[in-house]
């Protein structure tokens, strides 16, 4: 057998080779990176795609491993990220999402300013892609040239995911991120001044060691505050080395959980407010085929709705023909419930999306258990 680390992506071909097991594997391996050459079969649809920018962190937020697991930060070329793309448009790929742990990072251990604006501006003047969004901005590296390049990009989601992860100050302090609520609101204030469509996602963690109620209440105020159109929140895991691993005053498992439910139970409110403003009006629809709730309903995605993470549309009648997925339609909204919509396809006129966007009016929620690298994310 082969221990095969995350650096060692391209040794298990010659570790598969190497049956006997007769190699003596020494040294430190060279951090990996992969770039536009390195053969991808792609697990999502045709039509959807992500690309990695960059591997590694140089953060030190105390709730995570991943700098040990992954190494330090380092970004790909733009020019690479860019070949890599335009083979994925070439493939079909209508929608471009782009992950790494720190996207707003993107080209500065490359002495590349501006890099992320720079990409994304780049991205979008690419035939065939539709939507191109960014995951995992750290708040503190998100500029307004960033903004600006999200606003001037007709191609460029007005979509920011931006996991902040508390909003007490002497948490946040306790996870070596610093800032607070009132300064995040400031920086909400700026996105949505610049783009009054923006679509606002950001993750909480709750239960971290020494989270008083006075803590917890401040989160909770900020997010109602706030507004946010998707929110995830997760339970604190005490991972083994990282910095809060042997930190006292853990807090009580039911403690945390009742704090996660009724953060969402306040999430939840928002969201309903802010779906209800969608019946009514018409806008771009990624359509992505039958839904999995069942065969009597397509569904689909607007471009305030990321892929895997936020709610969807549910389309219950059509006009002409069954669009087939990866086809871009105009949706009119009919109803919505807490985190999903429901709406009516008009008859297509144009594959490229044309309608206004939808202002930030999807919100979602999504409660799931907190894995170790997902705490890392921003």
């Amino acid at each position: 057998d082969f221990v095969i680390g995350t650096n060692e992506l391209e040794r298990v071909v010659e570790a598969c080779a190497d049956a006997a097991g007769s190699r003596s594997w020494g040294g430190a391996p060279e951090p990996y990176l992969y770039h536009e050459f390195t053969p991808r079969v792609l697990s999502t649809p045709g039509y959807s795609a992500y690309i990695k920018i960059a591997e590694g962190c140089d953060h030190p937020c105390s709730f995570c491993v991943i700098p040990k697991m992954r190494g330090r930060f380092r970004s790909r070329s733009l020019e690479s990220v860019v070949r890599e793309a335009e083979g994925l448009a070439r493939r079909g790929v209508r929608e471009l999402t782009l992950v790494g742990q720190d996207t707003t990072s993107f080209g500065e251990d490359l002495g590349l300013r501006g890099g992320l604006a720079k990409l994304l501006r780049e991205l979008g003047q690419l035939p065939g892609l539709v939507w191109v969004r960014f995951l995992y901005c750290y708040p503190n590296r998100l500029t307004d040239g960033m903004i600006e390049a999200v606003a001037e990009t007709p191609k460029v989601a007005k979509y920011f995911d931006i996991p902040l992860q508390h909003a007490s100050p002497q948490v946040l302090k306790a996870m070596r991120r610093g800032s607070g609520g009132d300064r995040f609101l400031q920086l909400l204030a700026r996105i949505r001044a610049a783009i009054p469509s923006a679509t606002l996602r950001t993750s909480m963690i709750v239960g971290f060691p020494g989270e008083t109620e006075e803590d917890f209440q401040a989160l909770l105020d900020f997010v109602q505050a706030a507004e946010f159109d998707h929110l995830g929140v997760f339970l604190y895991s005490n991972e083994e080395g990282s910095g809060a691993y042997s930190l006292p005053d853990a807090v009580a498992a039911s403690v945390a959980k009742a704090r996660q439910r009724k953060l969402l139970a306040a999430q939840r409110k928002i969201s309903r407010h802010k779906l209800r403003q969608a019946v009514g009006k018409t806008f771009s629809l990624l359509v992505e085929g039958r839904s999995q709730e069942t065969e009597l309903l397509l569904h689909g995605r607007l471009e305030s709705q990321a892929p895997e993470i936020d709610g969807q549309v549910y389309i219950n009648d059509f006009a002409g023909t069954e669009p087939r997925p990866g086809e871009f339609r105009r949706v009119t909204i009919t109803s919505a419930s807490d985190y999903d919509l429901v709406g009516r396809l008009e008859e297509a006129h144009s594959a490229e999306p044309t309608t206004p966007r939808m202002g930030g009016l999807v919100a979602g929620v999504r409660l799931v258990e907190i894995q170790p690298a997902s705490q890392g994310s921003g």
